[in-house]
């Protein structure tokens, strides 16, 4: 489940999370807003999924192991802001090994 960084993502920890509807807000770093060009820098929440997509429930599942484990984790932005406006969608979460 833990893993090291295969690139150079930021590590941050999570932030506040928020369920609307069957999308899940949720605050993290974002590793570079030039690549998600549709991002809104000012918003409160900096990416979104829907639970309903096909990736959702496991990027569901990688958000509520941040949150009970307190560990770092990594997002890599899927480049679009498909699931809400002007919020960055992630292609990918993840959960990073503490460091010893």
């Amino acid at each position: 489940m833990f893993a090291e960084p295969i690139n150079s993502a930021s590590r941050a920890y999570l932030g506040e999370v928020k369920i609307v509807n069957d999308v899940v807000y949720f605050q993290a770093l974002l590793p570079d807003i030039a690549s998600v060009g549709c991002a809104n820098t000012g918003a409160p929440f900096h990416w979104a999924f829907s639970l309903s997509s096909a990736e959702g429930p496991s990027l569901y599942r990688a958000i509520l192991a941040a949150q009970s484990g307190n560990v770092q984790l990594a997002v890599t932005p899927a480049g679009d802001c498909a699931a809400a406006s002007g919020v960055a969608r992630p292609a990918a979460i993840t959960l990073l090994k503490p460091k010893q």
